[in-house]
């Protein structure tokens, strides 16, 4: 295993990346039409194969809340329509009709007074005047009056006249107003003659003086048209039951919420391709800038990719389950599955990546209440319950971490539903928060089990060794650690210190300190078959190796890291464990038995590579370090004094005799973190090998005699 923000071996040469390098576009392609499909049913909804007419084999119910546009604006003319049309009353009109009386009386004054005309003159001179419309009888009765008595029937006749134009007149109740002069009339002092008069010029000067006031009956029609509430075919809503006749109405408001099937309408499927083009550009630079080792090593990418198609997997079907009944169920979405793996598995801020892609997925996924293509409630819930597991997971050492995690983003989630509900108190149902804060709480606990569950899979499956797995495989109740304890004690005291020491150094330099401190607990499982022929299980032991010859003891020797591969192997340790295993020596030459076999060739020559380790080179700088440490501490426990200036002298040459040897030609690293692990491994071994004082002894105190 290699570091994560490292790129590949450069063994591996140009001509991989050249073959290689179309495999990241083709996942991103994948996950692209995958994600796509997912979300396909969600943006076009159940459609139906009907027409005007036809009988419908089943209810059909509105899926969401949408305004009736055309139900709409009937229902505001009709409200318009409703207005009585508006007046307003000319007073010019009454004024007119005032004066007018005035002067019919001037005029029959004059004619009355004028001694010298005839009747039948007098009654011409006052048609002309007057109107010809007026009877005959009025004239007649007009003319007779005696002069005195007009002022009386001018008054009265401007008094009516007055009163009845002043509450208004309009053309349909002309009639009625006129039959008024009747009624003022009864209670007249006037001679009958002279109430015929008044009667019947009061009733000619009676008009209609209401005008038709179009501005203001518009303003009014307008107001009653802002005032009528829109017509909204609402969620829930049956808009044709089982057996019914579709009416033109009916298959109208199908037509608006878009439930008639329509040929050759590629728009909703172009949008929803657009979007996830976007977000999967979106992704693929994000990981180009800030995660570029994913492109270099494709199986990371790919494991992420599928993390993320299986969170969706599971939204979908629980999108499947969300109807009227369960409408806030997307609460439930487990977002945080997906966050918490990515985290476990990769890293913290590609889970973050994962949550934003995953909160707009839930915002399609459940959306059935709004005629928008996204619900973003679904969205901000899902991607703070995501990014808080993924946060409350950064860094974890115990399985029980997930629980954990899993509870905080199930409280983390309520927060968000309650700010919802309070903001929308008109649209607030006691039924639906307690679901919704229900799902919400289940949600992180949920994801949890889910996570718990599947890690195991993907761990298996792509040979990812987390921080947790790590921590179990450390466990010194493992079988392979406890059998290393019990046959090889030694090797098992050797092995904890190199932990200890490879630890240190990798987090020196930034790599992955709890792998080297595993990897080296198993790096020498393999001197379980023959732990006789290794020092530090020679205890008061005569060493096997002075009896047999040179080549024997290296056959030996190296045989351990090929035996320890292979017990790892069935023990199902993790890949990048065993490769620590095979790498930790590299291709180091065996110095003991080479110059011991030198010294026993009698002139034969003896080959160098002959008696070295087979390799291969240490791949990853783990590696690297846990063969360093693995020298090192052997060689320092060798050191009749361990001062702290021989151990840095020591650490330094053997680091600088790999260097030269060519063990860290395949593994980058540089020289400056070999001198930053020189130095984390020398204060390490100043607290294992630091001086004591020395006590003295105790003195034997002998009941009943006295000390001076």
């Amino acid at each position: 295993m290699k570091d994560l923000n490292e790129p590949l071996p450069s063994r591996f040469g140009i001509q991989y990346y050249r073959y290689k390098s179309y495999i990241p576009f083709v996942i991103y392609a994948i996950f692209g039409v995958a994600f796509y499909l997912l979300l396909l049913s969600h943006v076009l909804p159940k459609q139906y194969a009907l027409k005007v007419g036809m009988i419908s084999r089943e209810t059909i119910i509105s899926p969401v809340t949408k305004i009736d546009e055309v139900a709409t604006k009937e229902a505001r003319e009709r409200a318009a329509n409703a207005v009585e049309p508006q007046y307003h009353k000319d007073e010019k009109i009454t004024e007119n009709q005032i004066k007018l009386i005035d002067n019919i009386f001037a005029d029959a004054r004059r004619n009355i007074a004028d001694k010298s005309l005839k009747e039948e003159e007098k009654i011409a001179n006052l048609k002309d005047a007057i109107s010809k419309d007026l009877s005959q009888e009025f004239y007649l009765k007009l003319v007779r009056i005696p002069p005195e008595e007009l002022q009386s029937l001018r008054l009265e006749t401007r008094n009516i006249v007055n009163e009845i134009l002043a509450d208004g007149i309009k053309q349909e109740n002309l009639a009625d107003k006129r039959d008024l002069v009747d009624r003022r009339l009864t209670l007249s002092s006037l001679s009958s003659n002279a109430r015929f008069i008044v009667r019947e010029l009061a009733r000619k000067c009676i008009i209609v003086n209401e005008v038709y006031d179009e501005k203001k009956t518009e303003k009014m029609r307008e107001v009653a048209r802002d005032e009528q509430e829109v017509v909204q075919i609402r969620k829930g809503q049956i808009l044709v039951s089982v057996g019914e006749e579709i009416t033109k109405d009916q298959y109208r408001k199908l037509q608006v919420l878009g439930l008639i099937k329509q040929k050759n309408n590629p728009w909703p499927y172009l949008g929803l391709a657009l979007i996830i083009g976007l977000m999967i550009t979106l992704l693929y630079f994000y990981i180009r800038r800030f995660h570029s080792y994913m492109h270099q090593d494709p199986a990371k990418l790919l494991m992420f990719v599928l993390v993320l198609l299986l969170t969706l997997l599971s939204m979908k079907v629980l999108a499947i389950g969300q109807d009227l009944k369960w409408s806030t169920l997307g609460y439930l979405a487990p977002v945080a599955f997906g966050t918490m793996l990515s985290t476990l598995l990769l890293n913290v801020e590609l889970a973050f990546g994962g949550a934003f892609i995953l909160g707009v997925a839930a915002s399609i996924l459940f959306n059935n209440e709004n005629h928008m293509l996204f619900d973003f409630r679904f969205a901000l819930v899902a991607f703070i319950s995501g990014a808080t597991s993924a946060f409350s997971l950064a860094g974890v050492k115990r399985r029980s971490s997930i629980l954990q995690a899993g509870l905080i983003a199930s409280l983390t989630s309520v927060v968000p539903i309650l700010a919802f509900f309070c903001l929308n108190p008109s649209e607030m149902d006691w039924r639906i928060l307690l679901m919704s804060l229900g799902f919400g709480i289940t949600n992180g606990l949920f994801s949890a089990v889910l996570t718990i569950g599947f890690l195991p899979i993907f761990e298996s499956l792509f040979g990812i060794l987390s921080p947790l797995r790590l921590l179990e495989l450390a466990n010194p109740n493992h079988p392979l650690l406890r059998k290393l304890l019990i046959e090889t004690p030694g090797t098992y005291h050797h092995s904890i210190i190199v932990g200890n020491l490879s630890e240190s150094a990798a987090e020196a330099i930034g790599a992955d300190g709890l792998l080297a401190r595993v990897g080296a607990y198993y790096h020498d499982v393999g001197k379980i078959k023959r732990p006789q022929f290794f020092i530090e299980n020679q205890i008061n032991r005569q060493n096997p190796h002075d009896k047999i010859s040179p080549n024997l003891s290296k056959t030996i020797i190296v045989s351990h890291a090929r035996d320890g591969v292979e017990m790892l192997k069935q023990h199902k340790i993790p890949k990048p464990i065993q490769d620590i295993a095979a790498q930790h020596h590299g291709t180091t030459l065996i110095k003991y038995f080479y110059h011991k076999a030198q010294k026993e060739s009698h002139g034969t020559q003896v080959l160098e590579e002959d008696y070295r380790y087979p390799g291969p080179k240490a791949q990853f700088k783990e590696a690297a370090i846990v063969g360093i440490c693995d020298c090192v501490e052997a060689a320092v426990r060798s050191l009749a004094r361990p001062t702290p200036a021989r151990i840095e002298n020591l650490v330094r040459k053997i680091i600088h005799d790999r260097l030269d040897d060519g063990q860290f030609d395949e593994c980058h690293l540089t020289l400056k973190e070999l001198d930053l692990i020189a130095r984390s491994v020398c204060e390490t071994l100043q607290g294992i090998f630091h001086s004591r004082i020395e006590y003295p002894e105790e003195v034997t105190v002998v009941k009943g005699v006295k000390h001076g």
